[in-house]
């Protein structure tokens, strides 16, 4: 079992109204289906308090890691929610093992497919039904009452399974009590056409929901993907607790939190952060502190305060 500690803190500042982000911990291990013969590379953030304000557990898109999602991650456990980044063989860093800009496309599009969707689902159900569970995790890990999923890209679609989407290839798995809300980083609906329809697939999202794209979120030409696609999923969940939310000129890698090098040499990708940087910080913080923390301040500020401190051309949407 790979442990390593290393201590880490997160410069950005939410100004929704929580504290500061504080110093935190990161923590690599891995743990063991034996049932389905896999191992699952782990990276914990633990915040520097007894109890953590919730769970999160992140999913990464095509060709990431454990590392992937790192500029939000470390940011939510500053502000004392334990984290969990799960690594899925076979839709990881193996896809990147050809530099060739072409070769990449193709592998991606290879592992795109409903049985490596269906493994990282899995993968997910495993690591949720070990928390509480496993000597591998810290008690600031296994005491957590709230669990929130989150994803970007793949690993959006991978929440969104769980969340309660239903598609005809998929055999829906048992809820987890524990999972109290769900958000997704790039979402969409592939395959819109076909099938019973996206109100039977997202009919059954029930829990809150926050979908974030941008107006130039596409699938980086590896898919049917297109922006507006990446709204649909919000269009069809019911009402209750959804919210998305849109940021004009946002890239598909934007909402990485942290793309690899690899990515960052085939596909442009911008050179600073982006300039709705902070409002994404914000915004999916109160969005967990409202419904992991049970925050009744934080879920006035996502009605009330975010959509002033938008810019004219980003859009926040609520049912």
């Amino acid at each position: 079992m790979d442990c390593t500690l290393s201590a880490g803190t997160d410069p950005a500042r939410t100004p929704s109204g929580p504290s500061a982000p504080a110093p935190h911990l990161t923590h690599l291990t891995d743990i063991h289906d034996s049932r389905r013969a896999r191992s699952l590379p782990l990276k914990l953030y633990l915040p520097d308090r007894p109890a953590p304000a919730g769970l999160i557990l992140f999913s990464h898109g095509l060709g990431g890691s454990r590392e992937g999602g790192t500029d939000w991650l470390s940011h939510w456990a500053g502000l004392g929610f334990a984290v969990i980044a799960v690594q899925h063989p076979g839709s990881d860093t193996s896809l990147l093992h050809n530099n060739s800009p072409l070769a990449l496309r193709k592998a991606f599009r290879v592992a795109m497919n409903p049985e490596e969707l269906t493994r990282r689902a899995d993968d997910l159900r495993f690591v949720l039904s070990r928390i509480g569970r496993d000597g591998c995790f810290p008690d600031v890990i296994n005491g957590v009452q709230k669990i929130g999923l989150c994803g970007h890209s793949f690993g959006a679609v991978t929440v969104q399974l769980l969340a309660g989407e239903r598609r005809p290839e998929q055999k829906p798995g048992p809820a987890d009590p524990r999972v109290a809300a769900a958000l997704a980083l790039s979402p969409s609906a592939r395959h819109a056409d076909k099938g019973p329809g996206l109100t039977h697939r997202f009919g059954q999202v029930r829990l809150p929901f926050l979908s974030i794209t941008g107006s130039r979120d596409d699938g980086m030409g590896l898919s049917d993907i297109t922006a507006a696609n990446r709204e649909l999923p919000y269009r069809h969940m019911p009402a209750g607790d959804k919210y998305l939310l849109v940021f004009a000129d946002g890239t598909h890698l934007d909402f990485a939190g942290q793309a690899s090098q690899v990515e960052g040499t085939v596909f442009h990708i911008r050179r600073e952060p982006a300039v709705f940087r902070d409002n994404l910080l914000a915004a999916s913080s109160a969005f967990w502190q409202a419904h992991l923390a049970d925050d009744a301040d934080a879920r006035r500020w996502l009605s009330t305060t975010l959509p002033g401190r938008l810019r004219p051309e980003d859009r926040f949407e609520t049912k």
